[in-house]
């Protein structure tokens, strides 16, 4: 194999006896592995996760990782894989932040993988940039595999890629950074268009408050995105944000030349996840002592009318 790259999977702490894994348990981590590993290199080239419409026929060569061996030592996995010089010569990176492609050359499926999940952990990082709420949902599901709290997965390879170590109790922290993030929303804006170089599904859009982007999930916008560029134009569409409220990205269902009236759209939206909602709420009501009593546990199992309602009484 060429530019091989081994990897490490040592399950800890098992009730398994050393040096096996249950069939199933195998064929759930490589599964969850793979499914990571490709949501973090598409959010790499294309800005987004879980991308719709027809798949992307190269990235089943390019995510191959093969199992070569299991030692004994808890249980171990040994793992081959390739970097992607090796698998994606001459793809387009993402045309959002081209620095991005020097970088990907040397990762592989598996640092990506691990990569990850150690950029959900890391408290420093606010932006988060090779994350998404679909691809945080992702990291999520491998929840299941840990049987109880004291089994601990190790993956290394030699510090090339920092060790990244999982237990069970480890996937509280991704749900509350899943919890964190603004659910998409419907959005308009206004603003001049112009084509990224090097992608025709991708778009900035310049408002009077700053640059956001665009994606064209719909090839038939491409034809109309060519007629608008350099032009004033109005874009509906599905608005994702990232933690800390500013907007991301923007799926493209519509877009036509603006009018006047639609100068009002020329600003970029701002979103809150539930908790800063209420606490928006309740700083409207300085006399109310209770907020700690609901941060954290509100939203829980009511319903969306309920949820409301509250905020409304806050109000």
């Amino acid at each position: 194999m060429k530019n091989k790259v081994t990897y490490d999977i040592k399950l800890g702490s098992s009730e398994q006896e050393t040096g096996t894994i249950d069939l199933d348990r195998l064929a759930f981590l490589a599964d969850k592995i793979i499914k990571i590993a490709k949501g973090a290199l598409q959010i790499r080239i294309g800005s987004v996760s879980h991308k719709k419409g027809k798949p992307v026929r190269y990235l089943d060569k390019v995510l191959k990782i093969k199992l070569v061996g299991i030692k004994e030592g808890s249980t171990i996995l040994n793992c081959e894989t390739q970097n992607f010089s090796s698998t994606l010569p001459s793809i387009q990176i993402d045309a959002f932040r081209p620095e991005v492609a020097k970088e990907l050359k040397s990762e592989t499926p598996m640092s990506l993988f691990m990569k990850a999940y150690l950029e959900a952990f890391d408290e420093n990082d606010k932006e988060k940039i090779f994350l998404d709420k679909p691809l945080i949902k992702d990291l999520k599901e491998l929840k299941k595999f840990f049987v109880n709290n004291n089994e601990e997965l190790t993956i290394s390879n030699n510090n090339i890629t920092p060790t990244l170590k999982l237990k069970k109790t480890d996937f509280d922290k991704i749900t509350q950074l899943e919890d964190s993030y603004p659910d998409p929303q419907n959005v308009v804006v206004n603003g001049i268009v112009d084509i990224l170089e090097h992608s025709k599904s991708k778009v900035t859009i310049k408002t009077s408050l700053g640059k956001t982007y665009g994606i064209l999930i719909d090839p038939k916008l491409f034809q109309v995105i060519k007629e608008l560029w350099g032009e004033e134009a109005t874009v509906y569409g599905i608005g994702h944000f990232k933690p800390n409220g500013s907007l991301h990205y923007i799926e493209i269902d519509r877009i036509f030349k603006s009018s006047p009236d639609d100068r009002y759209f020329s600003k970029i939206p701002f979103a809150e996840n539930a908790e800063q909602q209420i606490r928006r709420q309740i700083t409207k009501k300085p006399n109310k002592n209770w907020v700690n009593d609901i941060v954290g546990k509100w939203p829980g199992d009511e319903s969306d009318e309920e949820f409301d309602q509250l905020l409304k009484d806050l109000g």
